[in-house]
């Protein structure tokens, strides 16, 4: 995007009509000149600085400030380059306020403030409907606006996956409550097999071991035999009477006496 520039010998009926004695328009004329010289060369500075010296013989000028904003320009210096466009605006000329109007869109567009270089280029287009350039920079700042809208919402859709898939991942890494450890499963099955051996019952049917035969119990003094029990009730089967009788007197030899 090229800036406009005016030459002082372009612009003299412009002056002649903002200013109100001729004079007036001749003031600072020679420092102009040498200006617009070394504007040619691309001796910014040195431009800018004529332009300056010119605007302390002729302040009302919006020509001079109209070139001075331009020697700013292409010196890097937009920030007091669009205040020299916009004191130009204010000449109530619309030739140069469409032209300034033009360069603001551009030095606006350098500052990536795509929305005001676009009302600028807008404003330039108003005064001056066949304006070719104005409309051609117009269409690009409106393309580069679009192209901005979809990379932003491409940059909110990834985001937002992304925020996704970082939750899914925190959900997955959490362990579930009611899941346990394997090991600590392990652990609690080993524990619950000692407490079941350790309460489990005594088998009744459970026989001793080999070479532990249990021993059939002893009979007391006094007491009969398992055989002697079995052989009378035999002979309680064959007599019951006998089981009545008197118990016969003891026979054999009387016990010796003591001498």
């Amino acid at each position: 995007m090229t800036t406009r520039s005016w030459t002082l010998a372009v612009a003299a009926a412009l002056t002649l009509i903002a200013m109100p004695a001729r004079t007036s328009a001749q003031a600072g004329r020679d420092q102009v000149e040498e200006g617009n010289r070394l504007y040619e060369e691309g001796r910014f500075q040195e431009a800018h600085q004529k332009y300056l010296e010119a605007l302390r013989e002729s302040p009302e000028s919006p020509l001079i400030r109209f070139n001075a904003g331009n020697a700013l320009y292409q010196g890097q210096d937009f920030e007091q380059a669009m205040e020299a466009y916009q004191q130009a605006i204010e000449s109530g000329d619309p030739q140069l306020m469409s032209a300034a109007w033009y360069n603001l869109g551009n030095t606006l567009y350098r500052g990536q403030q795509l929305e005001p270089s676009l009302e600028a280029y807008k404003q330039a287009l108003r005064l001056d409907p066949n304006d070719t350039d104005a409309k051609h920079n117009l269409e690009r700042v409106l393309d580069q606006m679009e192209q901005q809208d979809q990379e932003d919402e491409q940059q909110d859709d990834e985001g937002e996956e992304q925020d996704e898939q970082n939750q899914d991942d925190q959900q997955e890494g959490q362990q579930d409550p009611d899941q346990q450890d394997p090991n600590e499963q392990e652990q609690d099955d080993e524990q619950e097999e000692d407490e079941d051996e350790e309460e489990q019952p005594e088998d009744p049917d459970q026989q001793p071991p080999e070479g532990e035969q249990e021993q059939e119990p002893q009979p007391q003094p006094g007491e009969m035999t398992p055989e002697e029990a079995e052989r009378l009730l035999d002979a309680i089967r064959e007599d019951p009477d006998d089981v009545n009788r008197k118990p016969a007197a003891a026979r054999g030899r009387k016990p010796k006496k003591i001498w």
